[in-house]
């Protein structure tokens, strides 16, 4: 069966502008990045061992980068997609400038629910990222939305398809791994609770995105707003401001919306960007409901 995936090359300029752009989450973007360098960067980790454990570190080295598969999770606006689609140029950065190719899956990856579709067309998308790498290039498999195929088995009330679809994807990701593919797979999904277990055990890394806290909101207008010529006091009040929601702002409320809505209401009325206006937005701006899941947690 043949199905193509998006490909997108990197290094690129806009990845990496995107990938800067996404403030006040640096923990989890350096993770990421650490991460997927120890996972595809087989010679690394061996090198530092020689390096700094002359007798070796047998169990150690049998159990580091064992895993090919990478989660991250969160609820919807917490930039956990844009750093998928943006983490390979910096990686190709730290790779040595190596080539680094993100495939995405389509959003049909389901296909049309005949009997065995799912299962080909994982199969399919896994055979896609392996045979158009390249000698010496990197590879990322990025599935968002994973929970469409990767929904615990517990969950699916006997349902043949969606079991059968499980099992394949369990199996590619295996492979990957077994055949020592230069290829990490990300899964994406804003339920990680429905992850059937024998999927989220694979990953090597969970990254859990969550929405800003009053210190990381801080930060985050801070940097949003350089620039702006704040009064002492004026950062606070706007954390304040956004605390005092009954639900809290994500990332993607922060910037797309309170920032991009602050510079237009400045600029229509021909004022500098100051506090009131910033206030103002908050006011007439509410938080992008959570995800069900992430009500419950």
């Amino acid at each position: 069966m043949n199905l193509k995936l998006i490909e997108y090359r990197h290094p690129h300029k806009v990845a990496q502008k995107k990938y800067d752009a996404l403030i006040g989450m640096d923990e989890n973007k350096t993770e990421l990045l650490f991460t997927l360098q120890n996972i595809l960067d087989k010679d690394g980790m061996s090198n530092w061992i020689k390096k700094h454990h002359k007798k070796g570190l047998p169990y150690m080295e049998n159990v580091v980068g064992s895993d090919s598969l990478i989660m991250l999770s969160g609820d919807v606006g917490c930039g956990k997609t844009e750093l998928a689609h943006s983490i390979a140029t910096p990686l190709s950065k730290l790779m040595g400038d190596e080539p680094v190719i993100l495939f995405e899956t389509p959003s049909d990856i389901r296909g049309g629910g005949h009997v065995g579709e799912v299962s080909r067309r994982i199969t399919a998308a896994f055979d896609y990222a392996k045979t158009h790498l390249r000698k010496g290039e990197y590879g990322i498999l990025l599935i968002d939305e994973a929970d469409d195929l990767a929904t615990s088995r517990d969950q699916m009330q006997a349902h043949h398809e969606d079991r059968s679809g499980v099992n394949v994807l369990i199996k590619e990701i295996d492979k990957v791994q077994r055949e020592q593919v230069n290829l990490v797979v990300i899964l994406i999904t804003n339920r990680p609770n429905s992850i059937d277990p024998a999927v989220s055990r694979r990953a090597s890394l969970h990254l859990t995105f969550k929405r800003p806290d009053d210190a990381i909101l801080k930060v985050l207008f801070g940097q949003l707003f350089e620039g702006v010529e704040f009064n002492n006091g004026s950062l606070e009040e706007i954390v304040r401001a956004c605390s005092s929601k009954k639900t809290a702002y994500s990332f993607s409320d922060i910037t797309k919306r309170i920032g991009k809505q602050s510079m237009i209401s400045a600029w229509r009325q021909n004022k500098p960007l100051s506090k009131e206006i910033i206030l103002d937005v908050i006011t007439r701006t509410e938080p992008s409901p959570m995800t069900t899941e992430n009500n419950k947690i």
